[in-house]
């Protein structure tokens, strides 16, 4: 489905009129369970070394955290979807490169901005689980990278954001007026060096939890 979605893409930025400003949202389905990646990526991670998983012997978790716990699960097999993982992890980026040559192909490189993100992580057998939805690290942390104009490259921030300030951000980038009373808030100033701070907490929420 992967390859398919970043086929589409590229073949589309190849033939868009560019008298006109576009914007484009691509949204791949992986990396995800089952993880089965294409066997030429699986291949190419078939005996690598994988981080062994945090442990689950953590103390007081809820009952409804606890009941997701797999308990059969061996260090073997966590190890084994690891590595199915960062297969699937590069057959993404090698779709992304594809829609990066497109861009460059038409010229676009100088006008147009790139946002790189996820809406949510994956346990991968941190603490006995898979999949999302549980208030740990590996499942709500997720990847955020902007490049395009006026963006020095290479730049790291510790800024907390929130998946919504992409709306702002990208209006202001585009230079349309934002959506008004919405709490979200654009990240451009960070983008663009002028400030390192930007929220002072962030919250997070599903089903049986809550976070700040």
């Amino acid at each position: 489905a992967d390859v398919y979605i970043g086929q589409r893409t590229f073949e589309w930025i190849d033939s868009i009129p560019d008298d006109f400003p576009w914007h484009m949202f691509v949204s791949f389905v992986g990396p995800h369970d089952p993880f089965d990646p294409p066997t030429e990526y699986a291949d190419k991670y078939r005996d690598a070394d994988m981080p062994t998983a945090t442990p689950t012997d953590l103390p007081g978790r809820p009952a409804w955290l606890e009941k997701r716990v797999n308990k059969g699960l061996t260090a073997e097999k966590i190890e084994e979807t690891r590595r199915q993982y960062c297969a699937y992890i590069e057959c993404i980026d090698d779709q992304i490169g594809e829609i990066l040559d497109a861009v460059e192909r038409r010229g676009m490189t100088d006008n147009t901005y790139v946002i790189f993100s996820s809406d949510h992580g994956e346990m991968l057998g941190d603490h006995g689980l898979y999949t999302k939805s549980v208030p740990y690290e590996a499942s709500v942390h997720v990847p955020l990278i902007v490049a395009g104009p006026g963006i020095k490259g290479g730049q790291v921030s510790d800024a907390l954001v929130e998946l919504i300030d992409l709306n702002p951000t990208i209006c202001e980038l585009a230079g349309v007026p934002p959506v008004e009373d919405i709490d979200a808030r654009s990240i451009a100033p960070v983008l663009r060096g002028e400030t390192e701070d930007h929220r002072t907490e962030t919250v997070s929420g599903i089903r049986n939890f809550r976070l700040i």
